[in-house]
Protein backbone atom coordinates (compact mmCIF):
# COMPACT_ATOMS: atom_id res chain seq x y z
CA UNK A 1 0.00 0.00 0.00
CA UNK A 2 1.33 2.95 -1.37
CA UNK A 3 1.24 6.93 0.36
CA UNK A 4 1.66 9.33 -2.36
CA UNK A 5 2.32 12.37 0.95
CA UNK A 6 5.75 13.57 0.75
CA UNK A 7 7.89 11.65 3.22
CA UNK A 8 11.30 13.70 4.95
CA UNK A 9 13.28 11.08 7.30
CA UNK A 10 16.34 12.89 8.97
CA UNK A 11 19.07 11.17 10.80
CA UNK A 12 19.67 13.90 13.85
CA UNK A 13 23.51 13.95 15.45
CA UNK A 14 23.54 15.77 18.75
CA UNK A 15 25.90 18.82 19.31
CA UNK A 16 29.26 17.56 21.07
CA UNK A 17 28.18 19.32 24.13
CA UNK A 18 24.40 17.38 24.74
CA UNK A 19 24.87 14.58 26.21
CA UNK A 20 22.11 11.69 24.78
CA UNK A 21 19.73 12.82 27.23
CA UNK A 22 20.68 16.24 27.43
CA UNK A 23 19.70 16.59 23.59
CA UNK A 24 16.87 14.49 23.56
CA UNK A 25 15.59 16.90 25.23
CA UNK A 26 16.71 20.04 23.06
CA UNK A 27 15.53 18.01 20.10
CA UNK A 28 12.02 18.28 21.66
CA UNK A 29 12.32 22.13 22.38
CA UNK A 30 13.71 21.95 18.49
CA UNK A 31 10.34 20.47 16.95
CA UNK A 32 7.93 22.57 19.78
CA UNK A 33 9.56 25.42 17.91
CA UNK A 34 8.54 23.80 14.50
CA UNK A 35 4.99 22.78 15.29
CA UNK A 36 4.59 26.53 16.73
CA UNK A 37 5.03 28.24 13.45
CA UNK A 38 1.63 29.22 11.06
CA UNK A 39 3.55 26.68 8.32
CA UNK A 40 3.11 23.75 10.84
CA UNK A 41 -0.76 23.23 9.37
CA UNK A 42 1.41 21.82 5.99
CA UNK A 43 2.49 19.14 7.82
CA UNK A 44 0.14 15.40 8.69
CA UNK A 45 2.57 13.44 11.05
CA UNK A 46 5.55 13.81 12.90
CA UNK A 47 7.51 11.70 14.93
CA UNK A 48 11.05 11.66 17.20
CA UNK A 49 12.67 8.30 16.80
CA UNK A 50 14.82 8.14 19.92
CA UNK A 51 17.81 5.66 19.72
CA UNK A 52 17.95 3.15 22.08
CA UNK A 53 19.79 0.09 23.20
CA UNK A 54 19.18 -3.65 21.78
CA UNK A 55 20.64 -4.23 19.17
CA UNK A 56 23.60 -7.53 19.03
CA UNK A 57 26.83 -5.09 19.20
CA UNK A 58 28.40 -7.18 16.16
CA UNK A 59 25.80 -5.44 13.86
CA UNK A 60 26.84 -2.35 11.64
CA UNK A 61 25.02 0.74 13.68
CA UNK A 62 24.70 4.01 12.02
CA UNK A 63 26.32 6.14 14.74
CA UNK A 64 23.12 8.79 15.75
CA UNK A 65 20.81 9.95 18.22
CA UNK A 66 17.65 9.46 16.25
CA UNK A 67 16.00 9.59 13.10
CA UNK A 68 12.56 12.17 12.51
CA UNK A 69 9.93 11.47 10.27
CA UNK A 70 8.25 14.50 8.73
CA UNK A 71 5.15 13.62 6.22
CA UNK A 72 3.34 16.46 4.80
CA UNK A 73 -0.23 16.83 3.96
CA UNK A 74 0.75 17.24 -0.15
CA UNK A 75 3.39 18.30 -2.33
CA UNK A 76 1.16 21.46 -2.36
CA UNK A 77 1.54 21.45 1.07
CA UNK A 78 5.33 20.78 1.33
CA UNK A 79 5.89 23.88 -1.17
CA UNK A 80 4.19 25.93 0.74
CA UNK A 81 5.60 24.65 3.81
CA UNK A 82 9.41 25.59 1.82
CA UNK A 83 8.43 28.95 1.02
CA UNK A 84 7.71 29.94 4.19
CA UNK A 85 11.14 31.84 4.41
CA UNK A 86 10.82 33.79 7.54
CA UNK A 87 9.74 30.25 9.23
CA UNK A 88 13.02 28.69 7.45
CA UNK A 89 15.23 31.14 9.00
CA UNK A 90 14.13 30.79 12.48
CA UNK A 91 14.58 26.86 12.23
CA UNK A 92 17.80 27.20 10.47
CA UNK A 93 19.19 29.51 13.19
CA UNK A 94 18.09 26.85 16.16
CA UNK A 95 19.79 24.00 14.11
CA UNK A 96 22.74 25.40 14.43
CA UNK A 97 22.39 24.97 18.68
CA UNK A 98 20.59 21.88 18.20
CA UNK A 99 22.53 19.37 15.86
CA UNK A 100 26.24 18.77 14.90
CA UNK A 101 25.20 18.98 11.05
CA UNK A 102 22.89 20.47 9.15
CA UNK A 103 19.04 18.51 8.82
CA UNK A 104 19.37 19.31 5.11
CA UNK A 105 22.75 16.98 4.55
CA UNK A 106 21.45 13.77 6.72
CA UNK A 107 18.05 13.94 5.20
CA UNK A 108 15.83 11.78 2.19
CA UNK A 109 12.51 12.91 0.90
CA UNK A 110 10.81 9.65 0.19
CA UNK A 111 7.74 7.84 -0.59
CA UNK A 112 6.49 4.99 1.18
CA UNK A 113 5.27 1.62 0.36
CA UNK A 114 3.50 -0.12 3.18
CA UNK A 115 4.75 -4.10 2.67
CA UNK A 116 3.21 -5.70 5.94
CA UNK A 117 1.18 -3.51 8.03
CA UNK A 118 1.09 -4.48 11.92
CA UNK A 119 1.82 -3.24 15.10
CA UNK A 120 3.97 0.36 15.49
CA UNK A 121 3.41 0.24 19.16
CA UNK A 122 6.65 -0.10 21.05
CA UNK A 123 10.01 0.28 18.57
CA UNK A 124 11.49 0.90 15.49
CA UNK A 125 14.19 -0.68 13.92
CA UNK A 126 15.89 1.32 10.60
CA UNK A 127 17.84 -0.21 8.17
CA UNK A 128 19.35 2.67 5.88
CA UNK A 129 20.75 1.11 2.65
CA UNK A 130 23.74 2.69 0.94
CA UNK A 131 23.05 1.21 -2.29
CA UNK A 132 20.25 -0.62 -3.81
CA UNK A 133 20.12 -4.16 -4.19
CA UNK A 134 18.24 -6.38 -6.93
CA UNK A 135 16.11 -8.95 -4.54
CA UNK A 136 16.62 -6.46 -1.10
CA UNK A 137 12.93 -6.01 -1.35
CA UNK A 138 11.95 -9.32 -1.42
CA UNK A 139 14.39 -10.94 0.91
CA UNK A 140 12.96 -7.98 3.67
CA UNK A 141 9.44 -9.08 3.00
CA UNK A 142 10.48 -12.88 3.36
CA UNK A 143 12.59 -11.64 6.52
CA UNK A 144 8.70 -10.56 8.11
CA UNK A 145 6.32 -13.26 6.51
CA UNK A 146 4.10 -14.58 9.53
CA UNK A 147 5.80 -12.43 11.79
CA UNK A 148 4.33 -9.84 14.14
CA UNK A 149 6.51 -6.75 12.36
CA UNK A 150 5.53 -4.27 10.08
CA UNK A 151 7.14 -3.37 7.02
CA UNK A 152 7.79 0.46 5.51
CA UNK A 153 9.96 0.75 2.52
CA UNK A 154 10.48 4.21 1.69
CA UNK A 155 12.45 5.10 -1.95
CA UNK A 156 13.73 8.51 -2.78
CA UNK A 157 11.25 10.54 -4.06
CA UNK A 158 13.21 11.45 -6.86
CA UNK A 159 16.74 11.34 -8.51
CA UNK A 160 17.41 14.77 -8.49
CA UNK A 161 19.47 16.53 -5.53
CA UNK A 162 20.81 15.06 -2.89
CA UNK A 163 20.38 11.49 -1.36
CA UNK A 164 22.36 10.26 1.38
CA UNK A 165 20.95 6.78 0.73
CA UNK A 166 19.07 4.51 -1.91
CA UNK A 167 16.41 3.83 0.57
CA UNK A 168 15.39 3.55 3.85
CA UNK A 169 13.00 0.40 5.30
CA UNK A 170 11.56 0.60 9.13
CA UNK A 171 10.77 -2.22 10.92
CA UNK A 172 8.57 -1.75 13.64
CA UNK A 173 7.34 -4.56 16.47
CA UNK A 174 6.72 -4.36 20.36
CA UNK A 175 9.77 -6.66 20.44
CA UNK A 176 13.17 -5.65 20.74
CA UNK A 177 14.57 -9.08 20.35
CA UNK A 178 12.39 -9.89 17.06
CA UNK A 179 13.75 -6.88 15.52
CA UNK A 180 17.73 -7.49 16.99
CA UNK A 181 17.01 -10.98 15.29
CA UNK A 182 15.61 -9.85 12.00
CA UNK A 183 18.64 -7.28 11.81
CA UNK A 184 21.39 -9.92 12.22
CA UNK A 185 19.63 -11.91 9.38
CA UNK A 186 19.66 -9.36 7.26
CA UNK A 187 23.26 -8.35 8.11
CA UNK A 188 24.36 -11.92 7.30
CA UNK A 189 23.25 -11.80 4.04
CA UNK A 190 23.71 -8.05 3.37
CA UNK A 191 26.90 -7.06 5.03
CA UNK A 192 27.89 -3.56 5.29
CA UNK A 193 31.04 -4.16 3.78
CA UNK A 194 28.92 -5.61 0.32
CA UNK A 195 26.39 -2.39 0.26
CA UNK A 196 24.06 -4.01 3.19
CA UNK A 197 22.43 -1.60 5.63
CA UNK A 198 23.39 -0.08 8.67
CA UNK A 199 20.81 -0.05 11.62
CA UNK A 200 19.72 2.05 14.22
CA UNK A 201 17.04 0.36 17.32
CA UNK A 202 14.34 3.43 18.09
CA UNK A 203 11.82 4.02 19.94
CA UNK A 204 8.76 6.24 18.32
CA UNK A 205 7.32 9.65 19.73
CA UNK A 206 4.31 10.64 18.00
CA UNK A 207 4.59 14.61 18.45
CA UNK A 208 1.99 16.00 15.63
CA UNK A 209 -0.76 13.46 14.18
CA UNK A 210 -3.18 15.54 12.88
CA UNK A 211 -3.95 13.72 9.00
CA UNK A 212 -6.98 16.42 8.46
CA UNK A 213 -7.18 20.20 8.43
CA UNK A 214 -8.60 22.14 11.57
Amino acid sequence: MADDRPKLIYVAHRQPRYSHEAFIRRWRQHGSLGMSQARWRNVALYLHCDQVEGLTRSLPILECDGVAIVVYRSEEARQAHIADEGARRTMKADELDTFAQPVATTSLLVRETIERDGPRDGFRLFAFWPASSADEARYAERLVAGADVALTRNRPASDIGHRPWASIDELASPSVEKLDALAVELHRDYPASGGGPRFILTRPVVLHDLPELP
